[in-house]
C-alpha cells in the first residue's frame, strides 16, 4: 500500500435530473506537498493558478510542541494546549472565495488504545472534537479522515490487533467500536454541525474479496467469521455507530481507494454501485435509509502510476506510450460513476508553491512541479473539467437500498460448484513457513495444521505446462479464531517468485461453517514461460494455542477444455 497521499480531488455536486446543467467540478489539491495551515494562508493568493482548483486538503503544523499533531489522531496526546492560534487565524482571516473547498486531514495513528480503554478514548474522542473545532474556526469545508495504518501496532480495525481480543470475542469488539463510533461522531457534530467528512476509504474496502486484508461478509452467512479475520472488521461497526447520531447536515464521503488500480470505465461503475448496494448491507438495518441518504462515492486517481517511472511495480498499464490518454480515461470514469469526490494522488510531484519555512517537514515541497513531471498535465484536467461540467448531467439513481438483504440465500460458493478437471497424479514438494515467532505449523501425510499463528503458511510446489488452466483444491476445517486462505503464486526454474502478480491468484473458504471442512478451489491458467506452481495453505491473525487450521486433501487438475 502506498502510503502517504498527494492528490487532487474534483467534487461533482451531485444531480438525478436527467438533462440538468451540472455545476462545475470542485478541484482539491492535497499530499506529500499538501501545505499546512499557516502555508495556506501565506500563499492562497497564489493559487489556483491556470489549473480550476477549488481547494486543498491540509495539514496542521503546531507552533510549539508536536510538529504534526493530526497524524496521531488515535494516540493518547494532549491536544487541549496546542499552540495553533496563530495559524487558525491567519486562515481565518483570507477570503477563500477563490477556493473555499478545504480539507483538515487526520490519520488513524498509532492505533494503539483498544476499544474498551475508556481513559484512552476519551482522549481520542477529544481529538476529533478539537479537529472539528480547529477545522470550523479556520474557515473549511470538513475532515478528511485516514484510517489505514502507518505505524506500529498497525491495525485499529483488526480483531486480532487489538490488546484485550483474548479476553473479548469478537462481538464485543462490535458492540464497543459502535459505542466510540457514535462518540467521535457526537463530538464532531457539536463542534461542526454541518461539516463534510472526507475519507480515502470506508465500507468500500469491504464489498469484495481482498488478496490480504480478506473476504468480503456481504450475502455471507458466515459474515462474522469473515470480519474478525479482516484487516478492517471493525470499521463497520464504527460507522454503524457514525449513523446511529449522525445529522442530516453531515455527509460522509467513501473514496473508495481501491480505484487507484482500475482499467477500465467499467470497474468505476462497479465499484460505485457496490458501495451503495452492497455496502448498506454492512450496516445495522436502522441505519441503512440514514447510509443511503447521507454517504457519497468518490474515486481517486493515481498520478505516479500514470507517470511511466515513478509508481515503479505499482505503474499503471506499463505497456501504454499514452499516459495522458490513460489519465483522460480514468478521470472521466472517476467523474461520471461517483457522487462527487476525484482525488488525484501522487507523491512525487506537487501543486502547490515551495513551503519554505512553512514546509512541515524539511525537503518536503522540492517535488517539481506535477507539469513538469507529466507535461500536458494541466491542460488535461481542465479540459476534463470543462467537459464535465457542459455535458448534460447523467441520470443518476439516488443511492438505492440493496437489491439483497443479508439474511437471503446466499449464491453458491466457487468451493460447491462442479468443475470439469483431469486430476493429476503428482506428489508435491513441501515446506513451511512462519512469518512471526509466534505460532506453529507442522506438516504431516499431506496436512498442513497450523496452531497459534499470526501469519503461517505450509507451502507446496508442482510442476506445470505453460499456459495450461489448472484447478486447485484444498479442504480447510478450524478452531477458535483466524483467517484462512489459498495463494497460488509462481517460481522461475531457477527458483525465483515471477514479478508479475498477472497470474497469482487468492481464494477464501466458501460461505459456510469454519468449524466443519469447506473446500477452497482457485482456477489459473499458467504463465507463457515455463514456471513451478506454489499453493500457499495460510492462516493467519490465530491468537492463542486454542486456535488453529488444518489444511488437507490437496488436489491439482487440468482444467477440461
Amino acid at each position: 500500500m502506498v502510503h502517504r497521499k498527494s492528490f487532487l480531488v474534483v467534487w461533482l455536486i451531485w444531480v438525478s435530473a436527467a438533462n440538468a446543467q451540472p455545476p462545475s467540478p470542485r478541484i482539491i489539491t492535497c499530499g506529500w506537498n499538501a501545505p499546512t495551515v499557516a502555508q495556506f494562508a501565506r500563499d492562497l493568493d497564489k493559487m489556483p493558478g491556470e489549473l480550476p482548483l477549488t481547494g486543498c486538503v491540509l495539514t496542521l503544523h503546531a507552533d510549539s510542541g508536536n510538529p504534526d499533531p493530526l497524524a496521531t489522531a488515535h494516540g493518547t496526546d494532549d491536544w487541549s494546549q496546542l499552540d495553533v492560534r496563530r495559524s487558525i487565524e491567519a486562515a481565518a482571516a483570507v477570503s477563500k472565495e477563490s477556493m473555499p473547498d478545504n480539507f483538515l486531514l487526520l490519520k488513524a495513528n498509532p492505533g494503539a488504545v483498544d476499544w474498551f480503554d475508556d481513559d484512552g478514548w476519551q482522549t481520542i474522542v477529544d481529538h476529533y472534537r478539537i479537529a472539528a473545532r480547529l477545522a470550523r474556526q479556520a474557515g473549511l469545508r470538513g475532515l478528511l479522515l485516514d484510517f489505514e495504518p502507518y505505524t506500529h501496532p498497525h491495525r485499529q480495525f483488526q480483531y486480532s490487533r487489538q490488546a484485550a481480543a483474548t479476553e473479548h470475542d469478537f462481538a464485543d469488539y462490535q458492540t464497543a467500536t459502535r459505542r466510540r463510533g457514535r462518540e467521535m461522531m457526537e463530538a464532531i457534530a457539536a463542534e461542526f454541525p454541518d461539516a463534510e467528512i472526507c475519507t480515502f476509504f470506508l465500507l468500500s474496502y469491504l464489498i469484495e474479496d481482498h488478496h490480504h486484508r480478506g473476504p468480503s461478509p456481504v450475502g455471507r452467512s458466515d459474515a462474522q467469521w469473515c470480519l474478525a479475520g479482516h484487516a478492517y472488521g471493525l470499521l463497520p461497526a464504527l460507522v454503524d455507530g457514525w449513523l446511529d447520531v449522525l445529522p442530516p447536515s453531515i455527509t460522509l464521503i467513501d473514496g473508495c481507494e481501491n480505484g487507484y488500480w482500475f482499467t477500465s470505465a467499467g470497474q468505476f461503475q462497479s465499484c460505485a454501485q457496490a458501495v451503495r448496494q452492497r455496502g448498506v448491507q454492512l450496516v445495522s438495518g436502522e441505519n441503512r435509509e440514514k447510509y443511503s441518504n447521507q454517504v457519497r462515492v468518490a474515486f481517486p486517481v493515481y498520478l505516479d502510476a500514470i507517470h511511466p517511472d515513478l509508481a515503479g511495480r505499482y505503474t499503471l498499464e506499463p505497456a501504454r506510450s499514452d499516459r495522458l490518454a490513460l489519465l483522460k480515461r480514468n478521470l472521466n470514469a472517476a467523474i461520471a460513476s461517483g457522487d462527487g469526490l476525484v482525488w488525484l494522488y501522487g507523491e512525487q510531484g506537487r501543486w502547490w508553491p515551495e513551503a519554505g519555512d512553512e514546509a512541515l517537514w524539511k525537503g518536503k515541497d522540492t517535488y517539481p512541479h506535477w507539469e513538469t513531471q507529466i507535461p500536458g498535465i494541466s491542460r488535461l484536467i481542465t479540459s476534463v473539467v470543462a467537459g464535465a461540467t457542459q455535458k448534460p448531467a447523467p441520470k443518476v439513481p439516488p443511492q438505492t437500498r440493496p437489491s439483497a438483504q443479508p439474511d437471503s440465500e446466499p449464491t453458491a460458493a466457487a468451493g460447491d460448484v462442479e468443475i470439469g478437471a483431469s486430476v493429476l497424479d503428482v506428489e508435491p514438494v513441501w515446506e513451511t513457513h512462519n512469518g512471526d515467532a509466534r505460532g506453529d505449523v507442522v506438516l504431516g501425510d499431506g496436512q498442513v495444521t497450523i496452531t497459534a499463528a499470526e501469519d503461517a503458511s505450509g507451502i507446496a510446489t508442482f510442476p506445470t505446462e505453460p499456459n495450461r488452466r489448472y484447478m486447485i483444491q484444498v479442504q480447510v476445517v478450524q478452531q477458535g479464531r483466524g483467517l484462512t486462505r489459498m495463494t497460488v503464486r509462481w517460481k522461475t526454474p531457477d527458483g525465483q517468485w515471477r514479478t508479475s502478480r498477472d497470474n497469482d491468484v487468492v481464494a477464501y473458504p466458501p460461505d459456510g461453517d469454519p468449524f466443519t471442512p469447506r473446500t477452497i478451489t482457485a482456477i489459473v491458467t499458467a504463465p507463457a514461460q515455463p514456471h513451478r506452481m506454489v499453493v500457499i495453505c495460510n492462516a493467519s491473525r490465530q491468537l492463542t494455542n486454542d486456535d488453529a487450521a488444518l489444511f488437507g486433501n490437496l488436489l491439482i487438475g487440468v482444467v477440461d477444455d
